[in-house]
């Protein structure tokens, strides 16, 4: 199980690197990649035994939900 707090900081630089007004800025590209880092090392961390890309989809899915009932 990830914690809710590790999922906030996910869902923050998904939006981050999702909702860039210039998805070719620095600031937006560090985002994807710290994202991309952190989605790799829980997946070896807590669910290796899952395909990375279901683990990442369903990763992404509850960084939406954090957003949607979180986010002003």
């Amino acid at each position: 199980m990830i914690p809710v707090e590790q999922i906030a900081r996910l869902a923050e630089l998904y939006d981050r690197f999702n909702n860039a007004l210039d998805p070719f800025s620095e600031e937006c590209r560090k985002a994807k990649s710290e994202l991309e880092a952190s989605i790799s090392n829980l997946h070896s961390t807590h669910a290796s035994d899952v395909r990375y890309s279901e683990f990442r989809f369903e990763l992404i899915r509850y960084c939406i939900e954090y957003l949607r009932k979180n986010k002003p």
